[in-house]
């Protein structure tokens, strides 16, 4: 899948981290996708609800609602969308959460410092994706 063809593609950004937040979205506008942006799992749902994103990246460790049950809730609402499960693996740099969001509906996963390329390969299952 090339940029033109990420015309319009809605992408709803879930992620604690304000800095992630804007350099994920900078990247996938430069990818000419439309963003919308939640900053943790209660208002990503929230936000999915009322945006309907054909793609979710998600944070799997945040406040109030992890990434884990995001997920979950969010596959519920609709078994189709597209979620993309981001993680750093937190303080103990624990990557097994990645393979677990996997387990729990996520259809690829980001490990987190992430690049342009990364975030291109996770969108579009391209080789190097997880």
């Amino acid at each position: 899948m090339q940029e033109q063809e990420n015309q319009g593609l809605k992408v709803l950004v879930i992620d604690d981290d304000p800095f992630i937040r804007i350099a994920l979205c900078g990247i996938l506008r430069r990818m000419n996708c439309r963003t919308c942006v939640a900053d943790e799992g209660v208002k990503g749902v929230a936000m999915f609800r009322a945006e309907r994103p054909d793609v979710v990246i998600t944070d799997l460790l945040m406040p109030y609602k992890e990434g884990f049950e995001t997920i979950a809730e969010i596959r519920a609402i609709d078994p189709e969308v597209r979620i993309i499960a981001m993680s750093g693996g937190g303080a103990m740099k624990n990557m097994e959460f990645l393979g677990m969001a996997k387990k729990l509906g996520a259809d690829r996963t980001m490990a987190k410092p992430f690049g342009a390329n990364h975030v291109r390969a996770a969108l579009t299952g391209a080789p190097g994706a997880q």
